[in-house]
Protein backbone atom coordinates (compact mmCIF):
# COMPACT_ATOMS: atom_id res chain seq x y z
CA UNK A 1 0.00 0.00 0.00
CA UNK A 2 3.15 2.33 0.47
CA UNK A 3 3.76 2.00 -3.42
CA UNK A 4 0.51 2.72 -4.34
CA UNK A 5 0.77 6.10 -1.75
CA UNK A 6 4.18 7.00 -2.89
CA UNK A 7 3.85 6.90 -6.10
CA UNK A 8 -0.21 7.50 -7.17
CA UNK A 9 -2.44 9.04 -4.33
CA UNK A 10 0.34 11.93 -2.66
CA UNK A 11 1.28 13.17 -6.44
CA UNK A 12 -2.91 13.10 -6.63
CA UNK A 13 -3.24 14.75 -3.40
CA UNK A 14 -0.42 16.51 -2.80
CA UNK A 15 0.38 17.91 -6.45
CA UNK A 16 -2.54 18.38 -7.87
CA UNK A 17 -2.32 21.84 -9.51
CA UNK A 18 1.87 21.77 -9.06
CA UNK A 19 3.65 22.54 -12.24
CA UNK A 20 7.12 24.06 -10.88
CA UNK A 21 10.14 21.74 -9.26
CA UNK A 22 11.25 18.23 -10.84
CA UNK A 23 10.90 15.08 -11.22
CA UNK A 24 12.44 11.98 -11.57
CA UNK A 25 12.42 9.28 -14.29
CA UNK A 26 11.15 6.73 -11.61
CA UNK A 27 8.42 8.26 -10.18
CA UNK A 28 7.16 9.67 -13.40
CA UNK A 29 6.80 6.44 -15.34
CA UNK A 30 5.96 4.67 -11.79
CA UNK A 31 2.82 7.05 -12.01
CA UNK A 32 1.73 6.69 -15.49
CA UNK A 33 1.72 2.63 -14.67
CA UNK A 34 -0.40 3.43 -12.04
CA UNK A 35 -2.50 5.04 -14.01
CA UNK A 36 -2.83 2.37 -16.66
CA UNK A 37 -3.66 0.03 -14.26
CA UNK A 38 -6.63 2.11 -12.83
CA UNK A 39 -7.98 2.84 -16.26
CA UNK A 40 -7.71 -0.70 -17.24
CA UNK A 41 -9.13 -2.27 -14.11
CA UNK A 42 -12.02 0.39 -14.21
CA UNK A 43 -12.49 -0.05 -18.11
CA UNK A 44 -13.78 -3.32 -17.00
CA UNK A 45 -15.76 -2.46 -14.95
CA UNK A 46 -17.69 0.65 -16.13
CA UNK A 47 -16.02 2.43 -18.85
CA UNK A 48 -17.60 5.63 -17.93
CA UNK A 49 -16.44 5.55 -14.38
CA UNK A 50 -12.85 5.01 -16.30
CA UNK A 51 -13.50 8.38 -18.26
CA UNK A 52 -14.29 10.19 -15.48
CA UNK A 53 -11.57 9.05 -13.36
CA UNK A 54 -9.03 9.87 -16.35
CA UNK A 55 -10.65 13.83 -16.58
CA UNK A 56 -9.98 13.72 -12.82
CA UNK A 57 -6.26 12.48 -13.97
CA UNK A 58 -5.74 15.18 -16.26
CA UNK A 59 -4.30 17.82 -14.21
CA UNK A 60 -1.76 15.88 -12.03
CA UNK A 61 -0.59 14.06 -15.26
CA UNK A 62 0.24 17.46 -17.07
CA UNK A 63 1.74 18.61 -14.46
CA UNK A 64 4.17 15.86 -13.60
CA UNK A 65 4.95 15.61 -17.40
CA UNK A 66 5.60 19.37 -17.43
CA UNK A 67 7.42 18.79 -14.08
CA UNK A 68 9.67 15.51 -16.07
CA UNK A 69 10.33 17.52 -19.02
CA UNK A 70 11.65 20.57 -16.81
CA UNK A 71 14.36 17.92 -15.07
CA UNK A 72 15.05 16.08 -18.23
CA UNK A 73 16.21 19.47 -19.16
CA UNK A 74 13.85 20.67 -21.81
CA UNK A 75 11.36 23.21 -21.77
CA UNK A 76 7.73 22.19 -20.29
CA UNK A 77 6.44 23.96 -23.25
CA UNK A 78 6.82 20.71 -25.27
CA UNK A 79 4.17 19.22 -23.05
CA UNK A 80 1.85 20.95 -25.94
CA UNK A 81 3.30 18.04 -28.47
CA UNK A 82 0.34 16.22 -26.83
CA UNK A 83 -2.31 18.06 -28.79
CA UNK A 84 -0.55 16.27 -32.04
CA UNK A 85 -3.10 13.29 -32.59
CA UNK A 86 -1.11 9.97 -32.66
CA UNK A 87 2.31 10.74 -32.16
CA UNK A 88 2.11 13.72 -29.51
CA UNK A 89 2.12 10.88 -26.93
CA UNK A 90 5.04 8.69 -28.25
CA UNK A 91 7.16 12.39 -28.59
CA UNK A 92 6.60 13.05 -24.84
CA UNK A 93 7.50 9.67 -23.92
CA UNK A 94 10.63 9.50 -26.03
CA UNK A 95 11.45 12.92 -23.72
CA UNK A 96 10.52 11.70 -20.49
CA UNK A 97 13.27 8.72 -21.03
CA UNK A 98 15.92 10.76 -21.13
CA UNK A 99 18.00 11.19 -17.91
CA UNK A 100 17.65 13.75 -15.43
CA UNK A 101 20.17 16.91 -16.13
Amino acid sequence: MNYVKTYFLDIITKHFFDFSGKENRKVFWLFVLNCIIVNLILSAIWATLATIVGLILLLPSLGIIVRRLRDAGFTPWLALLLIIPGIGWIAVAILACFPSK
